[in-house]
Order: structure tokens, then sequence, then C-alpha cells
């Protein structure tokens, strides 16, 4: 009877750790509210530009014409960034 209770609980524990949600990292990032705590930390981002807040992942605004996601923002930046219709994204002038 014992070993079998053991049996459950430790069938139960390996369940509750396998059903961890995949997407922690981004519901962690997308918690933080204050832009300066989100740069901080290296696996998150701040996206202003489109105004989303704190995002997981690689920071895209390597080429600050990156994070802007329709052609009317793009077009308006000061950033000099042009719209590429082809690829529907932002990009630097100079490109």
């Amino acid at each position: 009877m014992r070993s079998t209770v053991v049996t459950f609980f430790l069938a139960l524990m390996a369940m509750a750790f396998s059903f961890t949600p995949a997407n922690a990292e981004k519901v962690r990032c997308q918690a933080i509210r204050d832009s300066a705590m989100c740069v901080s930390e290296p696996t998150c981002w701040y996206d202003a530009a489109n105004n989303k807040g704190c995002l997981p992942g690689p920071n895209p605004d390597k080429n600050p014409c990156a994070v802007h996601s329709s052609d009317s923002i793009c077009s308006v930046s000061a950033l000099g960034c042009k719209w590429d219709p082809a690829d529907k994204k932002c990009v630097s002038k100079s490109n």
C-alpha cells in the first residue's frame, strides 16, 4: 500500500514538472512593467516604439528601424527608416 502511494506521488510530481509552460520566459518578461528593469534583463527587450512594453527574446532593434511594425510609423521615423513593401518590414534607408 505504501509503495503504491509513493509511486503515485512520484508519478504526480513527474507530471507536474513536465507540464511546466514552455513560454515561462515570455510570461516573465511581459510581467515587467518598468522599462529600466526590462532592459536590465538579458532575455527581454523593451518595445517603446510600438508601445508593447517588455517582450521576450533577443532585441531586434540592433537596427533601430526593425522595431517599427507598420508603414505609418516607419515613414515618420526620425531614425532614417523606410518601409519595404516586399518584406513588409521597416528597414534603414541606407539598405
